[in-house]
């Protein structure tokens, strides 16, 4: 108690110091993106521009939209446009052979009403037909140099042949944002009009990105797409790490439209009102519409640190089953399975799926296409959330012991099929969202472990449909990746492997970053893991021991959340996540402080205060609930006093005012930071 009133008279004494006496410092005058940090997106910019596609290239993935394609296929393919020779080339996967299809390109063109989709007043292109060959439809074309000299393919359709895809389409897909910003083609400040977007190349670049990003937040916050009134942040909360958990979902009011099933008879069977209010579950056709595939229950992913964690990987690695064709092998490694669609094609299928006036779901009555501006926009805001980059855990250094202990568990991995590891860096390389290791035995650092990094993003066979919860509550099984039908009566992937393996079959699921886990609790796609410390004992339990995963990554390791080593790893997890938070929230109150308007300060010392105060949870619970040692009890303390005065400066009018508060808090948080951790071994954007 004592320690409180100190803290609390310590806190006081330096608001008011701040209040009075502190210097602001002139305000410029940049948008409002929220937890978007716009510098990080013109960073991975740049270093896009490092990747193997020469500048004159435009790649368009092509996908199955479930809801806004004509028909459901398992398909898949992709285009090369080359702008400068004229020649475009494609290749399908999946199609049925002996039917015949074309493919189109559109340059949108704005219009009343216009979309991202092919509709008159649109240019169109028709490229030509495609030829079965060597197993897939090919086809190439060469249209001449100025063939592209007036023209931007914004986006790809195949149709069957003869069709136009003004009238309906199979397979769609445009480029990535990073593609589309270096050919000029992203367009802010509602210029749609303009020859050409912003500049991403120039001096005052990082006003288009800003803008970029913050009308992009603007249409995940507020846009329905003229649905049944959810935006992508109803699911996706803002200030609760883009997500939503039962704790959260019990403070809401009957009226928010997270409950629009039960609020809208037409709507009665879109969720599963039980699931959702009792475990954050939102109902997913992810196999397809057709009412015997099903659905399955899914919780909903943050989507943070995105660009760390949705690269696939080359095939030759063979870690996962993702690339052997027997499902399409999609550009992006979104969604639970995986297998979702790019990521500026994803609000196409989310809009379908969770946000249409009727089950009709139909294109233009039940909601609205978004259109290139909005995806733009889209793209930009959630690739500017959270870390750009992963931590060097063997370089990282802690000052908790028992964290200490749980870093260097974590980093136990021995080689592939060996037993007696933890493994844990195999998966989650780094604790990020990526693999590091190889079954090609050319590739360097084969067999162990973690000895292949190369940032792909896996699938895992973990059978978390076994939990004892998932059992018990009879969820309908989940096939992750994948549309095929499998012998466990789910939807995912198959493949004949050489003796001794033969013929498997798996169900597959998103390997994600590790470093947010503590606060996006409850656990895996089906929230049937209630705690961080259960989780990692879940690697323990028969489910996952008798997994055709830890047959290959076996882990050796307690299934009592209470051992010592499963409460060990939890401790380091914890600690990471608690140094995102302080970094995060440093980055949104530094940008708070360049606000020209007190009520965008208001609102970013709100989103600071969330993450400040997700840190002092996942410091104050689970395996460090009852656990005390100097740096720790120091981190708390200044952990509390940065939110103490950030709850204050979402409330003041007053812009010096707010500005010094935010001064107070992030100098907390940087103490905070370094009590926890040794700042010189964080990577650079933790030691803001």
């Amino acid at each position: 108690m004592k320690s409180q009133t100190s803290l609390a008279r310590a806190v006081g004494v330096s608001i008011l110091a701040s209040v009075g006496f502190v210097a602001v410092r002139a305000a410029s005058d940049p948008p409002n993106t929220g937890m978007a940090d716009p510098v990080a997106l013109v960073n991975a910019f740049d270093r896009s521009l490092a990747a193997p596609v020469p500048a004159n290239i435009v790649l368009l993935p092509l996908s199955n939209l479930r809801g806004v394609s004509s028909e459901e296929l398992n398909a898949g393919g992709r285009v090369v446009v080359d702008r400068t020779s004229g020649t475009v080339s494609s290749n399908l996967q999946l199609l049925p052979p002996a039917e015949a299809f074309d493919l189109w390109l559109v340059d949108n063109r704005p219009h009343t009403g216009h979309t991202t989709l092919a509709e008159e007043g649109d240019s169109l292109m028709k490229v030509g037909t495609y030829a079965f060959v060597a197993g897939r439809h090919r086809l190439t074309a060469a249209l001449g140099a100025g063939a592209f000299t007036a023209f931007y393919p914004d986006r790809a359709f195949v149709v069957r042949s003869g069709h136009s895809p003004v009238n309906g389409f199979l397979l769609t897909g445009s480029a990535t944002l990073f593609n589309r910003l270096r050919h000029r083609q992203v367009r802010v400040g509602g210029d749609a009009l303009a020859p050409l977007g912003f500049d991403p190349t120039a001096v005052e670049r990082l006003a288009g990105f800003s803008t970029a990003a913050a009308e992009g937040r603007h249409i995940f916050l507020a846009e329905t797409f003229g649905g049944n009134g959810r935006t992508c942040g109803t699911c996706h909360v803002e200030s609760n790490n883009f997500t939503v958990d039962p704790s959260l979902i019990a403070t809401l009011p009957q009226t928010d439209p997270l409950f629009v099933a039960e609020n809208n008879p037409a709507l009665g069977t879109l969720e599963n009102p039980d699931l959702l209010r009792r475990f954050g579950l939102i109902l997913v056709n992810a196999d397809g519409f057709d009412p015997s595939r099903g659905h399955v229950f899914r919780s909903t992913q943050n989507v943070q640190a995105l660009l760390n964690s949705t690269s696939p990987q080359d095939p030759s690695f063979g870690i996962d089953f993702s690339t052997n064709g027997r499902n399409p092998n999609p550009p992006e490694r979104l969604g639970w399975g995986n297998d979702g669609a790019p990521l500026r094609d994803f609000p196409l299928v989310a809009i379908a799926q969770h946000a249409p006036k009727t089950l009709g779901r139909k294109p233009g009555v039940d909601f609205r296409v978004p259109t290139d501006e909005e995806l733009d926009a889209l793209a930009a805001y959630q690739l500017s959330l959270g870390r750009q980059e992963d931590f060097d855990l063997p370089k990282l250094e802690l000052s908790s012991p028992l964290a200490s202990h749980g870093r260097t568990l974590y980093l136990d991995s021995g080689n592939l099929f060996e037993p007696g590891h933890k493994n844990c860096n195999g998966c989650h390389f780094n604790a990020g969202g990526t693999a590091g290791m190889s079954f090609n035995d050319a590739t360097p650092g084969f067999p162990d472990i973690d000895g292949s990094p190369r940032g792909f993003n896996i699938g895992a066979g973990t059978n978390v449909n076994e939990t004892p919860l998932a059992l018990a509550l009879g969820l309908p099984r989940d096939g992750g990746f994948g549309q095929l039908l499998t012998i466990f009566g789910s939807f995912g992937n198959t493949d004949d492997l050489p003796p001794p393996f033969g013929h498997l079959e798996f169900e597959e699921f998103n390997s994600g970053p590790v470093v947010e886990s503590a606060d996006t609790g409850p656990f895996f796609h089906n929230h049937t893991v209630t705690d961080l410390e259960s989780a990692v004992a879940f690697y323990g339990t028969p489910a996952f021991q008798n997994s055709l995963q830890n047959g290959a990554t076996p882990v050796t390791i307690s299934p009592d959340p209470d051992d010592p080593e499963v409460r060990a790893i939890a401790a380091f997890l914890r600690v990471l996540n608690a140094l995102e938070n302080i970094r995060s929230s440093i980055d949104v109150a530094e940008r708070g402080r360049t606000m020209p308007r007190a009520a965008d300060m208001n609102d970013l010392a709100r989103l600071a205060l969330a993450e400040s105060v997700d840190a002092a949870e996942v410091l104050t619970s689970g395996a460090l609930a009852n656990h005390v040692d100097a740096g720790l009890r120091s981190a708390r303390i200044e952990v509390q006093a940065a939110g103490v005065a950030l709850r204050v400066a979402q409330h003041l009018p007053n812009r010096q005012a707010i500005g010094n508060l935010l001064d107070v808090a992030i100098q907390h948080l940087r103490n905070a930071r370094s009590a926890l951790a040794n700042p010189t071994t964080l990577p650079t954007s933790f030691r803001n």
